[in-house]
């Protein structure tokens, strides 16, 4: 009776094995965003420009492979205080940066700043915009989220983590955001009512999200070994990813491909495509350090996107190094 299920895991043991066994897709090419490094970056959705925050350099506009930043923005006039989150909208029509105090909005298509604004306790840790700036989202350090629109100065606050947001995601409309938390919890909410639409439970802090375009599937990650996608519609399980490490955390997240996979990067610098139905790993590389300056002993994913065609993978690391990789992803599953 045994034998079935021992054939069932040697099976998954060897389809992960030989995903492993891989070869990293071609390079397209490189670009290095930062001498020094990068703090917080984030790319476009259709992985048509990025955004990168290094020290002391403000927020850097990346255009496609280009080889100097199209905009160099700061957050105020001393431009002093560090970066900590940057966020492109879903139709890439503005970005959105905070420091620890104030944060601010840019219009991309011509580069002008559409507002900055202060809070007045606590301090910002994440922040996140919908389609054409209409909903900004910051998380401070101790659990509050405040949903912000710019227009109208509507602001609603919501108290449904008690301690620190590790992950932040929101949908294009602006209607709703993900978050996960030290708490343990993944919450999906309505930034209109602030009323708790989904709630899920992790075995340990919470540490990545991701939200599907189209609204379908939530990505919620914890600090161990739970990594699952969800059916928001049914706020059930669709699967969860299959890896034997002990701990495996997640730098980075995205959706690709109408939702039919699931990119990841990580502090250790592995780019993984997973299968949203059943969660398996169909291919991982790792991401390169910059040749030409002094070398980090690693580099931490920082953002990862897949264009339209779902033919090319951009990446961002915290080297400060943007990759453009060569791949096909509705060919992935094939021999």
């Amino acid at each position: 009776m045994a034998l079935p299920k021992m054939l069932g895991f040697v099976s998954v043991v060897v389809t992960l094995l030989l995903a492993g066994c891989q070869p990293a897709p071609d390079l397209i090419a490189q670009r290095l965003h930062s001498n020094t490094g990068s703090y917080v970056a984030d790319i476009a959705d259709d992985a048509s420009f990025s955004v990168v925050a290094a020290d002391n350099l403000g927020v850097a506009l990346w255009q496609d492979k280009a080889n100097q930043p199209r905009f160099r923005w700061l957050i105020d006039a001393n431009g002093m205080e560090q970066i900590m989150s940057v966020d492109i909208s879903a139709d890439g029509s503005v970005v959105a940066a905070a420091n620890r105090h104030t944060f601010s909005l840019w219009r991309v298509e011509d580069g002008e700043q559409l507002g900055y604004w202060k809070i007045n306790d606590g301090e910002i840790e994440q922040v996140v915009v919908s389609d054409k700036g209409s909903t900004i989202v910051l998380a401070k350090g101790d659990g509050t989220q405040i949903a912000f629109n710019p227009l109208s100065g509507r602001r609603i606050e919501f108290y449904g983590h008690k301690e620190r947001i590790n992950g932040l995601a929101i949908s294009p409309n602006g209607f709703y955001v993900l978050s996960g938390s030290n708490d343990f919890k993944a919450l999906l909410w309505d930034t209109r009512s602030g009323q708790v639409i989904r709630s899920w439970q992790h075995e340990s802090r919470v540490t990545q999200v991701a939200l599907q375009e189209d609204g379908e599937f939530a990505f919620t990650a914890d600090s161990k070994d739970n990594a699952r996608i969800w059916s928001i519609a049914s706020g059930k399980k669709v699967s969860q990813l299959q890896f034997f490490d002990r701990q495996r955390i997640f730098s980075a997240a995205r959706f690709g491909h109408e939702g039919k996979y699931l990119l990841t990067g990580s502090p250790s610098r592995r780019i993984t495509i997973w299968r949203t139905s059943d969660g398996e790993a169909l291919r991982h590389w790792r991401a390169s350090l910059p040749e030409d300056t002094p070398q980090p002993a690693s580099a931490a994913l920082l953002s990862v996107a897949v264009n339209p065609k779902a033919t090319v993978i951009m990446t961002e690391n915290s080297a400060g190094l943007a990759e453009w990789w060569n791949i096909n992803l509705a060919s992935q599953e094939e021999p």
